[in-house]
């Protein structure tokens, strides 16, 4: 039986259906019953919230163990040659927040033959291994630090034994929480990056993982769950401003599979068609991997099916993977099996496609083995060296081990690069500098530090204990030096380092969540602003006088709160902790142009939210400051903040990937859309489109240009990729949430123009009206705006007001996050990207599924303008001639908020648009028969429109108070369909009657 482990990388055990979880959670405890038990077989501990406590569980206990052997030093899983006990563990919400507790399991025997030789093994509530304990003596003790709340299993067995009594206890010891003294950062020398782009702007992808080869093909990939049994990716060729879905668009899948864990890896010389050869692997529920290979930059992809790895001869169950190539062909494949639990490694030599049923075992009972490397041939190395760091539980803390392959995968010794005080957050990544020095960076569930270890080239052969010899820890440590901490100045907390080395010795950068918060982040009362950080050292060989600078690769906070590490115990923590950011994101350095890149996720979390929700693959692109390959890099080009970008032409592919089982299909039919191509987009003040003058207090203005827009080109895209209309949208952080303004077409409605706040669709990907599936975001555009289009000059402009805008303000340090506040002149936006998408399945944006993808504009901060009049209200001014009401936001509606937008002038005739929605209305006018200006104050709209698609007749009246709008009134009659009036509670009206 498998042993289920915690869910790394397993958002969708998170949210799995009850059904899931159900499952999950039983598979442990069904195991436990092939375990003897204790007597009493259970018993209980509360974490003091005081320091300087010691408690002891109870009742006291004891047990008998079978006689037997296990040579895997290691009792789990639990069999009738185990006794079991099982120990619930209760933690007071915020406890440690103030204090430290050391947790010590321990269980004691007397033997005077003194020839039985006993193992301890724990397992914590999410099923994942704390520890085991083989260490020959009659005392056997695992140590952990911080553990969190729920029943914890203390499995015994012998390594080679007679019949054993013995008795068993938990000591819990707590210590007081110090504030630790600040390690100083080292001069950073410009080191800078880019605004975020969103390697893809609809699907949910936990554990992006990042792989760029050798020609600077930057490929992003990551697994959205067992559920939609899908990975997807994505390969940018310009150097990270535009990624391309591969797959057959629009859902864009690698092969009919996968969904658990997404590995990539690149060839390390080209393929015979001159390229570097790609390789993917896509984890199914715990059984086998989907398998795919392109030897084109994803262009062609033959995929291997559902299994494409077989079955190994070295067990069963299988968990994270990680590939290496070691040629242009060859490709090993790593993952954690579950029975019995080793790290095992397949070979495929078809680029990935299939693989071998025989493999090696290259760790022993590991925790979470990290990502493989290899090491090119050296005289010492002939055939290269393999790599992975992992971590195992022991007697003192996890053990930081190094496991190498010097027969390409063939056979396998490992050694000890440190001991942590605590388990590790979450895997232990190693990477090579250009001259074979390892580095290997790991960060600790106790202080939450993140540390640096170094390997030198002349040392890594000495890693040669015996993986198959002997099922102990590693014991020697070959060299590797003290541990170095990374993190710097104010960070207090971090999570899910990653590493990269790639270039010059000594140069090593590894990236980090962090934050100023100190405390437990795996709790929900953690309260925090978390920023990407990348910290660079120059001289990563120097040990602990390693030297790291220190600055944030995202330009406002990421994420808030909790981001918990505990698997399943995240929803046993009260409140519940927040794992939709799963297990890791990456970091990589791109040999091409010697830069750095970093893909995360953004789940567009509010503070004091419980989760987050679509976690969208993000990219930030070194700009500034020195190469891991040994230079400088020079002076960007483009500042992150600006009011425009410019976009090369040829770049909106359609067709960009096809796909075929068993076989590399021909190239496909890839081909540049006009109609979808940009060339620039640019913001400026605000401008009242009808007649192109400034708006009062106004929002800005967006100006996109395009290749061609004329009516050929438009139905040339649409039928290239299937799709029934087109959309051109600006997706921008807007204080805690993304939005977008969006340009729609369609042959029968023509151009269209909406907003929307941050939306979601259901699995695997829709929506048909709101929606919160948190699945995948979706773009309906239902707050109309004002927007022109010059068809002739492919011209596009939005105008976005200001109610619509909101801003952050505020401290994001220890326990602090930003407040949203409405935007002003000045205030700033993040990740500002044009897309351009086809939707294939509806002609109206109501209902969307997976979009396809055709290009983007790299991606900016901008500025909300100055520009426009003074202050609204009293027939503020805005010119014109006449009378003209615009404006929008919310009024308090029977369940929740009523949202309304209008924009109306007193031409003749009549023009503009007026928009009401709340749970059950849902207005937009069709013609605009009157509209009336009484005096600076009041106004008055009249026509007729469809509400929940029937024909009604509408009268609206509005009051504006001045700034800032709060004071405004708004309120819509409809005949029928009842009156929605009040005073608004976020916007603002104008009214202008000059």
């Amino acid at each position: 039986m498998t042993r289920i482990p915690r869910s790394t990388g397993r958002r969708p055990w998170a949210r799995a259906g009850l059904a899931g979880l159900l499952l999950v959670v039983a598979l442990p405890l069904s195991l436990s019953r092939w375990a003897g038990a204790s007597t009493p077989p259970t018993s209980a501990v509360t974490v003091p919230t005081s320091a300087g406590q010691t408690v002891q569980d109870a009742p006291p206990w004891g047990g008998a163990i079978p006689p037997g052997a296990n040579p895997t030093s290691d009792c789990s899983p639990a069999t009738p040659l185990v006794d079991e006990h099982d120990i619930a563990v209760t933690v007071t919400s915020g406890t440690y927040d103030t204090i430290d507790a050391a947790f010590s399991f321990s269980i004691t025997w007397t033997d005077p033959s003194g020839v039985n030789d006993e193992i301890l093994t724990v397992i914590g509530p999410d099923g994942e291994e704390v520890g085991s304990s083989d260490g020959g003596t009659n005392v056997e003790t695992v140590v952990g630090n911080n553990l969190p709340p729920g029943t914890y299993r203390m499995l015994s067995c012998a390594f080679s034994s007679g019949p054993q009594a013995y008795t068993g206890k938990l000591v819990i010891t707590t210590t007081a929480h110090t504030v630790e003294a600040s390690v100083p950062s080292v001069a950073a020398q410009g080191l800078a990056f880019s605004a975020s782009v969103a390697a893809d702007n609809q699907r949910d992808e936990a554990e992006p993982l990042l792989e760029i080869d050798k020609a600077g093909h930057v490929y992003g990939c990551g697994p959205t769950g067992f559920s939609n049994a899908s990975d997807y990716a994505q390969v940018s060729t310009d150097g990270g401003d535009q990624f391309h879905l591969l797959g057959i668009p629009p859902r864009g899948q690698q092969g009919a599979g996968g969904g658990g864990d997404c590995g990539l890896a690149t060839g390390i010389i080209k393929n015979s068609l001159g390229n570097y050869q790609y390789a993917y692997t896509g984890l199914g529920p715990l059984t086998g991997f989907v398998t795919s290979t392109s030897p084109n930059n994803g262009h062609s992809l033959a995929t291997g099916g559902p299994f494409g790895n077989l079955v190994t001869d070295e067990g069963g169950g299988a968990d994270r993977q990680w590939m290496t190539f070691v040629d242009a062909q060859t490709v090993l494949l790593s993952y954690n099996q579950q029975q019995p639990r080793n790290v095992v490694v397949q070979t495929s030599t078809d680029g990935g496609l299939t693989y071998g049923v025989l493999s090696s075992v290259a760790a022993r009972n590991p925790r979470f083995p990290g990502p493989m490397r290899y090491i090119p041939p050296t005289p010492a190395a002939p055939q290269g060296i393999v790599y992975f760091g992992w971590d195992r539980g022991g007697p003192d803390g996890d053990h930081i081990n190094l496991s190498i392959s010097k027969d390409r995968g063939a056979t396998w010794t490992d050694c000890l690069a440190a001991v942590a005080p605590a388990n590790t957050a979450i895997f232990p990544v190693a990477d090579n500098d250009n001259a074979g020095n390892i580095y290997m960076a790991y960060a600790e569930m106790s202080k939450y530090h993140t540390y640096l270890v170094s390997l030198p080239a002349a040392k890594v052969g000495d890693c040669d204990q015996s993986v198959t010899a002997s099922t102990a820890l590693p014991t020697k440590n070959p060299g590797f030096s003290a541990p170095a901490q990374v993190d710097r100045n104010a960070v207090r907390t971090t999570v899910f380092p990653w590493l990269v080395a790639g270039g010059a010795p000594g140069r090593v950068a590894v990236t980090f969540y962090g934050t100023e918060t100190d405390g437990n982040p795996n709790t929900g009362t953690f309260k925090a602003s978390w920023d990407v950080y990348v910290n660079q050292s120059l001289n990563g060989l120097a040990g602990a006088s390693t030297g790291f600078s220190q600055v944030k690769a995202t330009t406002h906070p990421f994420h808030y709160d909790s981001i918990c590490l505990n698997g399943l115990s995240c929803d046993l923590s009260v409140p519940v902790g927040d794992r939709s950011l799963a297990d890791f994101f990456a970091i990589d350095f791109n040999p091409a142009d010697g830069k750095l890149y970093v893909i995360f996720d953004r789940g567009n979390k509010k503070p004091d939210e419980a989760t987050g929700h679509v976690a969208s693959p993000m990219v930030v692109t070194q700009i500034a400051g020195p190469s891991n390959g040994g230079s400088l890099l020079p002076t960007p080009t483009r500042a992150v903040v600006r009011s425009s970008s410019t976009d090369p032409t040829g770049d909106a592919l359609s067709s960009y990937s096809t796909l075929l089982v068993g076989a590399v299909p021909p190239d496909p039919p890839t081909a540049n859309e006009p109609a979808g191509d940009f060339t620039s987009v640019s913001i400026g003040p605000e401008l009242d489109l009808h007649d192109n003058v400034p708006a009062t207090n106004g929002g800005f203005t967006l100006t996109m240009r395009v290749a061609d827009l004329s009516m050929t080109s438009l139905l040339n895209t649409l039928a290239s990729t299937q799709s029934q209309s087109l959309l051109w949208i600006w997706r921008f952080t807007n204080g805690y949430q993304d939005a977008a303004a969006s340009a729609r077409w369609n042959p029968a409605q023509g151009f269209t123009f909406g907003f929307n706040d941050y939306r979601t669709g259901s699995a695997p990907c829709a929506a048909s009206g709101p929606s919160d599936g948190d699945k995948c975001i979706v773009y309906p555009g239902d707050t109309p705006i004002q927007g022109d289009v010059n068809q002739s000059s492919g011209t596009i402009r939005m105008s976005v007001p200001r109610f619509l805008l909101r801003a952050l303000s505020g401290s994001t340090g220890p326990g602090q996050r930003p407040t949203e506040v409405p935007a002003t002149v000045g205030s700033r936006f993040y990740d500002g990207t044009a897309f351009s998408l086809g939707n294939t399945v509806s002609p109206v944006q109501d209902v969307q599924s997976f979009l396809y993808p055709l290009d983007n504009t790299p991606a900016m901060d901008f500025l909300l303008p100055g520009g426009g009049g003074g202050g609204g209200g009293g027939g503020g001014g805005g010119g014109g001639g006449g009378c003209k009401v615009t404006g929008g936001g919310a009024i308090p509606a029977s369940s929740g908020d009523g949202r309304f937008t209008i924009d109306v002038h007193a031409t003749v005739p009549p023009k503009g648009q007026v928009a009401y929605r709340d749970t059950t209305t849902n207005f937009r006018s069709v013609e605009i028969t009157s509209v009336t200006c009484a005096d600076a104050k009041h106004a008055n709209v009249m026509g007729t429109g469809q509400n929940n698609g029937d024909t009604v007749g509408f009268t609206v009246d509005v009051e504006d108070n001045g700034e800032p709008g709060t004071s405004d009134k708004f309120s819509l009659t409809l005949t029928p369909g009842g009156t929605h009036s009040g005073t608004l509670s976020r916007g603002n009206i104008q009214i202008h009657t000059q």
